[in-house]
């Protein structure tokens, strides 16, 4: 169990896989709070994040509000639509996978 700051290695790592996974590990940073198979806590002064997932044994470390804006970024560029917020893009998705 290493701790990191190796944001694209650590998505290479986590691989989420689906809309569900993108913004749970999108919500957990934001909101620095655990949500599905992601927890994000602050430190005591709220200057790093760390972030966590079940099944991977790599924490990634966020060690400014740069890093954690960057990396939300990331996130967003490289699963969602870029011309959609990531809400609209949850719901979009979620809509999608429906079988109506």
């Amino acid at each position: 169990m290493a701790t990191i700051t190796d944001f694209e290695g650590w998505l290479d790592e986590a691989e989420p896989d689906d809309y569900e996974e993108v913004y749970a590990l999108y919500m957990a940073i934001k909101n620095a709070e655990e949500f599905g198979m992601y927890e994000c806590k602050a430190s005591l002064d709220n200057t790093k994040w760390f972030i966590k997932a079940n099944h991977i044994d790599d924490t990634l470390m966020l060690a400014s509000e740069k890093a954690r804006e960057a990396f939300l970024s990331l996130i967003h560029s490289r699963y969602c639509d870029p011309e959609l917020e990531i809400e609209s893009w949850y719901q979009y998705s979620r809509n999608m996978a429906k079988d109506d």
